[in-house]
């Protein structure tokens, strides 16, 4: 289980479709809004809320719940791909959330998630290069002769000081 410290207004990514947010802490009670596209199921007592469209028919409404330490809240029917998130521990404004989740959900604080998103771009995005100076460096590069690129205080070896083997 992975255990993250969130505030109020911070979130946790989960997967590429759902995301959770400490809304407000007060009295030990946590106000969490899951913006999700599969059903939650909020423990104990094994009450299940489906997941509708907003009224624009887009995105998922957020579903606001209140969770108490040791309280949790499973994400998705199918229990091999279902993901946990759990009120592990109240501090002040700190909240320690657990999310347990298959190896194969990647689980990110917001930040680091929206950082890992900019680098993907970045990367993907191509440069552009000019091939007149592409072509001009190999130009320069084959017709270059074996000790003209060496730095002035090197001595270039001599083809009958080498020994062959």
């Amino acid at each position: 289980m992975l255990v993250l410290t969130r505030k109020p207004g911070e979130k946790i990514i989960v997967g590429n479709t759902s995301e959770v947010e400490v809304v407000s802490v007060e009295r030990g009670v946590v106000k969490l809004a899951f913006t999700v596209s599969d059903p939650v199921t909020l423990m104990p007592g094994n009450v299940q809320i489906d997941v509708g469209p907003s009224l624009d028919g887009t995105d998922p409404r957020p579903i606001t719940v209140t969770r108490k330490v040791d309280d949790s809240v499973l994400i998705g029917l199918d229990v091999e791909h279902q993901v946990e998130v759990l009120i592990v521990s109240v501090k002040g404004e700190a909240v320690r959330v657990g999310v347990n989740a298959p190896r194969d959900v990647q689980v990110h604080r917001q930040e680091v998630f929206e950082l890992i998103q900019r680098e993907n771009i970045a990367a993907a995005q191509a440069r552009q290069l000019d091939t007149t100076q592409i072509r001009k460096l190999l130009n320069e590069r084959t017709t270059a002769k074996p000790n003209d690129a060496l730095p002035a205080d090197t001595v270039p070896l001599d083809p009958e000081d080498t020994e062959q083997s």
